[in-house]
């Protein structure tokens, strides 16, 4: 009995401590990003997703990543960061109150999170429905045409009764971003009309690298982006 408590009251202290580390790694991150803190407190307080909602609202992963962030040309280093992409905002750690805080969306440039992961916000992009607050992921880039993803999650409602109502489905949508037009790719031939590259050319060079749109929509749009800005350069 007395090892039963011993072993409870080890596992309350330890718990309590890797609590505390995990708060004072946040608040460290800040340390040397003053000038950061400065940027984001007037931010507001996040509200957390409703309970009843199944899943996660975040981009990969739901807890606190460490990231760099550029806000107004100036960026910094080893943020803590959290994406919503359900409310398409960007999350940090108020180190005082010790609690999630948005960063102002308008303040943003982007961000970069694990993996070397890039996301750049655009102001405006009136012919795509799930524009959001306007960051998407900058798949492959190039002085002439950039490939955009555009992650996003919805929500359905669940028709087994469970402590559930409803359930995040997450959906991520490609465009091509070239000069002042982008579009949403909704099929290869549509993307390379817009690049006005030459089919049979295309066709020949995927072939040879073993490219498939409906296999690898990524890698197959990467090419043809790829492409298209050194082809602009010959």
């Amino acid at each position: 009995m007395k090892f039963y408590f011993f072993f409870l009251a080890l596992s309350v202290c330890t718990v309590s401590i890797l609590q505390a580390q995990t708060s004072k790694e946040l608040e460290n991150a800040y340390t040397s990003n003053i000038p950061l803190h400065q940027e984001i407190v007037s931010g507001g307080y996040y509200v957390d997703p409703p309970q009843d909602i199944e899943g996660s609202p975040y981009f990969k992963s739901k807890n606190f990543e460490y990231g760099s962030l550029t806000i107004n040309g100036l960026t910094y280093e080893n943020v803590p960061l959290l994406y919503n992409i359900f409310s398409d905002e960007v999350v940090t750690f108020h180190p005082v109150h010790k609690q999630k805080t948005l960063i102002k969306t308008e303040k943003i440039d982007g961000f970069i999170l694990p993996d070397k992961i890039r996301f750049i916000r655009i102001k405006q992009n009136p012919e795509y429905s799930h524009h959001g607050k306007g960051f998407y992921e900058l798949v492959e880039e190039g002085e002439e045409a950039n490939l955009l993803c555009k992650h996003f999650k919805t929500t359905k409602a669940k028709r087994e009764m469970t402590q559930y109502s409803s359930i995040f489905l997450e959906k991520s949508d490609f465009l091509i971003q070239k000069g002042d037009q982008i579009i949403q790719v909704k099929n290869k031939g549509q993307a390379i009309d817009f690049l006005s590259l030459e089919k049979k050319q295309i066709n020949r060079s995927a072939k040879e690298k073993a490219l498939n749109y409906r296999n690898n929509r990524k890698d197959y749009l990467s090419f043809l982006v790829e492409f298209y800005n050194k082809s602009s350069h010959e």
